[in-house]
């Protein structure tokens, strides 16, 4: 048995569109925050994370080239000092495991190299391989950090979508649900409003002393907007 009425029906579906509104605004607003913050975040984390493995690159390039400098002992160890300051900064923005497990390799692996060219007499081309080894794990970690600015881009443009989707389904298509919903209700209500002044019409034609709740009823309908015909607009 439905013992709902059309009253608490209409007020029910009134009250849909504005609450889900609401929370679409909400959810709306947080979206918004989130991409503003967005071009932050990126510079504050991966493209901080980028320029670092940048700079280590730098650094090994300068190294092999300060080799063959006059002042090749201090240009060396200037550059190292640089490509361990890079790690340090490397290692404050690590998004995964992955670029976690090459900064400690590129650390492992540049210690003993940087103790050995410290030491090596002028000349001494011993420790070449393991530089260019380096080196590559330097470009690996380059290539790890540009995967992880495509995947933030990536999710922001997935994010963006699910936005859109939200935004349509908020703002045009609950609203008209509604619409829709309270246009069917109130037709049928004015359908049996208007049904009932007839019977009203019909009882005072029948009955020209009409009772107490007759007469309540027929003052209602006349303030619902259903008053008594006019004979010169009746329908």
């Amino acid at each position: 048995m439905n013992n709902l009425t059309i009253v608490t029906k209409l007020r029910f579906i009134a009250a849909i569109a504005p609450a889900i509104l609401l929370i679409a605004a909400a959810v709306i607003a947080g979206a918004f925050h989130a991409f503003g913050a967005l071009p932050r975040e990126l510079h504050e984390n991966e493209y901080a994370a980028a320029g670092a493995a940048a700079g280590m690159e730098n650094a090994l390039y300068k190294m092999d080239w300060g080799r063959t400098q006059p002042e090749a002992s201090q240009i060396v160890m200037d550059q190292q000092r640089g490509f361990i300051s890079e790690i340090e900064i490397a290692r404050q923005h690590i998004g995964s495991r992955e670029q976690a497990e090459s900064i400690e390799k590129i650390a492992n692996d540049a210690r003993p190299l940087f103790d050995a060219m410290r030491t090596a007499p002028p000349g001494d081309d011993s420790f070449e391989p393991k530089l260019r080894d380096l080196q590559g794990n330097v470009a690996d970690l380059m290539s790890l950090d540009d995967a992880a600015v495509l995947a933030v881009a990536n999710n922001a443009e997935a994010q963006s979508r699910t936005m859109i989707a939200i935004t349509i389904a908020a703002l045009v298509a609950v609203p008209w649900i509604c619409f829709v919903l309270i246009s069917s209700l109130t037709g049928s209500l004015y359908k049996q409003l208007k049904e009932m002044r007839r019977r009203v019409e019909s009882m005072g034609e029948r009955a020209p002393s009409a009772s107490d709740e007759a007469r309540a009823i027929d003052e209602s309908l006349t303030k619902l907007g259903f008053p008594k015909p006019n004979p010169m607009l009746a329908e």
